[in-house]
C-alpha cells in the first residue's frame, strides 16, 4: 500500500491541525503520534496485525523504543489510535460539509461520495480495521460503536432541525448499509462500479430520510 495515498487522505481530512483540535496536549506530541500511526499503516497492510511486531513499527516510523512507548502501549494500541483518528477526522469533515452542501439531500450524497472515495483510496487498512472492529473482544469494537452513535447524532440533529423525526433504528440500519457496502467493495477489489454504488447508496439515504413520514 502506498504511503503517499495514506498521507493524501490524512491531509484532505485536515491533517495535523485537525488532530490537534480534536485532542489536548502540545503540538509536538500530536506530530509524533501521527508520524507513528501513518508510518505503521503500510506495515499493518503488508504483514497483517498478527505478524506485525513493535520492532517493525519502530523501523517504519524511525523512532526509538522509548519514544514509541511514550505514546503507545502496544501495536494494537497503534491500530486503535489509527482507527479513532480516522473516525474523528471523517466525522469532522461530515460536519463541515453539512454547511457547505446546502440542501439536506445534497449533504447526504456528498457524505456518501466522500465516504467511499476515502475507503477505496486507503482500502486495505480500512478493511483490516473494519474486520478487527467487528470482533466483540477487540478495543476497536467500542470505538466502532461510538462512531455509529456520533454519526446517528449528526443525522438526527440535521433532521430534527427540519422538524423530521426518524426512529433510531432507521439511522442505524443506514449506517450498517454503508459499512457493509464498503466491506463488500474492498473485498471484491473494486469489481463493482463505484459510481453506481455511490448512486444507489445515496438514493437509499435520500429516499429513506428525506421523505416525510406519514
Amino acid at each position: 500500500m502506498e504511503s503517499a495515498a495514506v498521507s493524501a487522505v490524512f491531509e484532505d481530512l485536515g491533517g495535523i491541525g485537525a488532530v490537534a483540535r480534536q485532542s489536548e496536549g502540545p503540538l509536538v506530541g500530536h506530530l509524533q503520534r501521527a508520524n507513528i500511526q501513518l508510518a505503521s499503516i503500510p506495515v499493518f497492510v503488508a504483514k497483517g496485525l498478527a505478524d506485525t511486531t513493535v520492532n517493525d513499527l519502530l523501523d517504519a516510523a524511525k523512532v526509538s523504543r522509548r519514544t514509541f512507548y511514550k505514546y503507545f502501549q502496544s501495536k494494537l494500541d497503534v491500530l486503535e489510535g489509527i482507527y479513532r483518528t480516522a473516525v474523528q477526522l471523517l466525522l469532522m469533515r461530515f460536519r463541515e460539509m453539512r454547511t457547505d452542501a446546502g440542501s439536506t439531500d445534497a449533504w447526504l450524497r456528498a457524505m456518501v461520495e466522500r465516504f467511499f472515495d476515502y475507503h477505496l483510496a486507503v482500502g486495505p487498512i480500512i478493511r483490516l480495521m473494519h474486520e478487527e472492529a467487528l470482533r466483540a473482544d477487540s478495543p476497536l469494537a467500542a470505538h466502532r460503536a461510538e462512531a455509529h452513535r456520533e454519526l446517528r447524532a449528526l443525522l438526527e440533529e440535521r433532521f430534527q432541525g427540519e422538524g423530521v423525526e426518524h426512529a433510531v433504528l432507521t439511522y442505524q440500519a443506514l449506517i450498517w448499509a454503508l459499512e457493509a457496502t464498503s466491506l463488500e467493495l474492498l473485498g471484491k477489489g473494486g469489481e463493482t462500479p463505484l459510481g453506481e454504488v455511490k448512486q444507489v447508496i445515496g438514493d437509499l439515504l435520500v429516499t429513506t430520510l428525506c421523505s416525510r413520514p406519514t
